[in-house]
């Protein structure tokens, strides 16, 4: 039995193609249809399918099917459909913002927002409507965990959908809403450099420990101004490289094994380089005890060759600082 020619329709559009009631019945009991919410349904292939923050955005572009047009996607609902990472965010509400201040409604699949919300703080993104880059990312942040939210806002400022100047403009506007004390804090720790939710991660946990702050993403030359790799932090006082390994960072043999090369060469021009993993995030003090073993490392051998900086360079434009 065909279904219309979409990834989700409603009980109208299910009649309009032709179909009736006992079809839809016939379908969800075949199990070639399923129920996304009373009068929403999806192909079930699809939904089986569909990733936690996909199956998250086809219930929320089911409400904005039936929401009056000045509500918008908004928090992690806008996030996804900006295409952020939502790292540990909960998917199992919709979030919308309705531009008056109320008290927020609150029903089982999703929450409406009544928080004043400017025409410069609506947007569309691929047709949906949706807060501003710089607005979701400080509703985010006035209402989660700081690591949650810095994950969040490192992944707006890296895809260039908003900058420091629009976020510190948005924290502003939401100066006397609840949480926006918490919102400047994660906003402070906000880097576009870091390139993953892992490296966004270690960045917060850095800042909790009594460890320097590091350059981020450096470009590493030998001292002949050979490329040799970029390291996702550099405590290049101390000597010392660190990097985060992601599940699929190296998710082939040649893959690792170019890696080990750079590290291989990496050590060479006298680096001491340090990593860990997801699990690793979760012992602070064990990772710290490992950094506070490198910088004594690095501390006994002479200081490591070459230049590094924010991007690949030729050669004859290398300067050097060992």
């Amino acid at each position: 039995m065909d279904l219309p020619h979409t990834d989700l329709f409603t009980r109208a559009d299910a009649l309009t193609f032709g179909l009736t009631d006992d079809d839809l019945k016939r379908l969800r009991r075949a199990g070639e249809l399923s129920v996304l919410r009373p009068g929403f349904y999806v192909p079930t292939t699809l939904m089986d399918e569909a990733s936690p923050t996909e199956r998250h955005f086809l219930l929320a572009r089911s409400y904005l099917m039936s929401a009056p047009a000045d509500e918008v996607l908004s928090h992690v609902s806008a996030a996804i459909a900006w295409g952020f990472d939502v790292w540990q965010l909960p998917l199992d509400k919709v979030h919308m913002t309705h531009g008056i201040d109320y008290a927020s409604k609150r029903r089982p699949l999703r929450i409406l927002h009544g928080t004043t919300l400017n025409p410069a703080e609506r947007t569309t993104v691929n047709g949906y409507p949706v807060t501003t880059a710089a607005r979701t990312v400080v509703d985010i942040a006035r209402t989660s965990s700081v690591d949650r939210s810095v994950c969040v806002g490192d992944s707006a400022l890296r895809s260039g959908h908003t900058d420091s100047d629009a976020l510190a403009h948005a924290v502003e506007s939401a100066r006397f809403r609840t949480g926006i004390a918490a919102a400047r804090r994660a906003v402070s720790l906000m880097n576009g450099r870091s390139e993953s939710v892992g490296e966004s991660r270690s960045r917060v946990l850095f800042e909790t420990l009594p460890l320097p702050t590091p350059l981020l993403n450096q470009w590493v030359h030998d001292g002949a101004g050979r490329f040799v790799g970029r390291v996702d932090f550099l405590f290049w006082e101390l000597g010392v490289i660190g990097e985060f390994d992601g599940e699929s960072k190296y998710d082939s043999k040649r893959v690792l094994l170019d890696e080990k090369y750079r590290e291989d060469r990496l050590r060479e021009l006298g680096w001491v380089i340090v990593r860990w993993n997801w699990r690793e995030l979760d012992d602070p003090r064990a990772l710290l005890r490992r950094f506070e073993q490198a910088f004594a490392r690095a501390a006994a051998l002479p200081a490591p060759r070459g230049w590094f900086g924010d991007q690949r360079m030729a050669a004859d434009q290398l300067p050097s600082f060992g």
